[in-house]
């Protein structure tokens, strides 16, 4: 059977502007008026001045909805549904991490089910929507998904649909400039998580691999030096592209087994995202390695990155050190009991984390399908870094 006897789609959306000073497209589009979806940190730190200035500058109205909070909750979000539907703005900017992101996605698939109940869908004028990312990591930039916390359960809630989709991204390297180095760190590993997954995914493309490998090249090239100089700019903007490079990737093809432990494991713990799923890929990449095809993508990947594969050893084993010697030059602990998270109860509540890696839907592309009792030795090395070196 061919490969292509099955009729798929590839996506590539949305339009980007990026480079030093893209934030001053926004005053070229004619826009009128503008409600910036943001959190009281881009006030702190003046980030949001950056964009209100070119904003002002062309005259254009804007109201600012400052109230994001890290693991955007339904609260939050049903808060700024009201905002817009009483303000009635026609662009909606995400200013932020990939919370304030959310939050935005969250506002605009809320308003429009929420005029769906009264309106036929076609009469629906959704506002534009301009993402801007103010750290290299997430991608949510470029994806059409979103999760929102159900404030009364805590229940993670997983949003998915082509209207959450920004119309447009702006990576303008100064905006995460001031980005502290271990943040750009951990950010920077979810790059790599982002796209290493991708890659082996069970639903990967010839598209998305082009955009998964070049991720993974540049993480490799530039995000050592951006850390190591928050102001190399050249660097700082090549991880702003990785990142939506990797994003416009596992959009298409999903992510994997490492995701669905880091969850988990970020959820427990408290911990960053980036610095979970940088904790977990290497473990998750070695037993995925054990897989024909698996082994078979790594060995590209390594030949992307131009990295040779260790003599007598596998490209999987390649490309666990490779990320271990990577972690260490960033300052990146590499298990749990390694970081500065308090895992006493880590036996308590092991079962709970293979309960919910298990059932967690990143799971379901991941190249080798795990049981149970694989999943708990995963997580047992997740946490005591043993096993894979």
């Amino acid at each position: 059977m061919s490969k292509m006897d099955k009729v798929r789609q590839f996506q590539v959306k949305p339009k980007i502007w990026y480079g030093i000073g893209s934030v001053a497209k926004l005053g070229q589009q004619g826009y009128q008026k503008v409600c910036i979806v943001t959190d009281e940190g881009m006030v702190k730190f003046g980030l949001l001045k950056m964009v209100t200035d070119v904003l002002e500058a062309a005259g254009i109205e804007y109201h600012v909805f400052p109230d994001v909070k890290p693991d955007p909750s339904t609260d939050i979000v049903e808060k700024g549904l009201t905002h817009i539907l009483m303000d009635r703005p026609d662009v909606l900017i995400a200013l932020g991490g990939g919370s304030s992101i959310d939050t935005a996605k969250g506002i605009i698939y809320y308003t429009y089910h929420f005029k769906a109940m009264f309106t036929d869908r076609e009469y629906i004028v959704k506002p534009q929507f301009i993402a801007i990312p103010t750290t290299a990591g997430t991608g949510s930039e470029v994806t059409e998904y979103a999760v929102i916390t159900d404030q009364k359960t805590g229940t993670k809630i997983p949003l998915t649909d082509d209207i959450m989709m920004p119309d447009a991204a702006i990576l303008d390297p100064k905006l995460i400039e001031s980005v502290p180095a271990g943040a750009t760190a951990a950010t920077g590993l979810d790059v790599l998580t982002h796209a290493v997954e991708s890659y082996v995914s069970t639903g990967n493309n010839p598209f998305s691999r082009c955009y998964a490998a070049k991720a993974c090249e540049l993480v490799f090239k530039s995000l050592l030096p951006s850390y190591e100089n928050g102001h190399d700019l050249d660097s700082k903007a090549s991880m702003q592209i990785a990142s939506s490079m990797a994003g416009i990737a596992f959009n298409s093809s999903g992510l994997g087994m490492a995701h669905a432990i880091a969850h988990g494991v970020g959820a427990q713990y408290h911990l960053p995202h980036g610095l979970a799923c940088a904790m977990v890929l290497p473990y998750v990449v070695a037993f995925n390695g054990k897989d024909e095809r698996a082994e078979y993508l790594y060995k590209r990947l390594l030949e992307s990155v131009g990295e040779p594969q260790d003599a007598g050893a596998s490209a999987a084993a390649t490309f666990v050190r490779l990320i271990f010697e990577l972690c260490g030059k960033l300052g990146i602990p590499t298990c749990l009991k390694a970081s500065k998270a308090d895992t006493d109860n880590f036996a308590e509540v092991r079962d709970k984390l293979i309960d919910r890696a298990m059932a967690d839907t990143t799971l379901t592309t991941n190249p080798v399908q795990p049981t149970r009792d694989e999943m708990g030795t995963v997580v047992d090395m997740v946490y005591a870094g043993v096993g894979c070196r």
